[in-house]
């Protein structure tokens, strides 16, 4: 009587302690599965508010370290940012990425700190190189005058990014599984 006992407890524990494994692991993908999209919608421009866009390449970062497929959609007043100017440079080219914020994403990405970059110019390459997908409005591109319709990314510095009409943007925020704005 008392082995029963014992036994009936060691397997309510044992399934109870496998019900918490599955509560708390997070999801895997089976086998040859697709990994899920993370879409990040850049809005604001570096010269209006420049925490948005360097939270977002943060976040960024981490969702490629996550496994997602991350795809970035370039809109609205961040396009801007990306604008070259009168000297060929764009406003994030030489933006620095304050030394205390590259110490702490070392720590936090468990990086070296020569591997994390001194500007966010840098960022948006290596961010880009590591798989980062970028797509940019094409509309406001030629509206504002940045592109035209025979060359989209005329005077865009990231040439890199992919000239998205306004169906397939909103097809990407439709078919994205997770989805931030900045």
């Amino acid at each position: 009587m008392n082995r029963t006992i014992t036994f009936t407890r060691a397997l309510l524990i044992l399934s109870l302690l496998v019900f918490a494994v599955v509560l708390i692991a997070p999801p895997v993908p089976a086998f040859g599965a697709e990994p899920e999209t993370f879409l990040v919608h850049l809005k604001t421009s570096l010269k209006k508010d420049d925490a948005q866009i360097c939270v977002a390449y943060n976040v960024i970062w981490a969702a490629l370290e996550e496994g997602f497929d991350v795809k970035v959609l370039v809109d609205s007043d961040a396009i801007n940012t990306f604008k070259v100017g009168w000297f060929g440079k764009d406003d994030i080219e030489k933006f620095r990425i304050p030394e205390r914020l590259r110490k702490e994403l070392a720590e936090q990405f468990s990086a070296p700190l020569k591997k994390v970059p001194r500007t966010y110019g840098e960022f948006l390459n290596i961010l880009h190189k590591n798989g980062a997908e970028f797509y940019i409005n094409t509309g406001f591109l030629i509206v504002s005058k940045i592109g035209t319709p025979a060359d989209p990314l005329k005077k865009v510095s990231a040439k890199f990014f992919t000239p998205v009409n306004l169906k397939e943007m909103v097809r990407m925020r439709a078919e994205a599984d997770h989805y931030m704005a900045y």
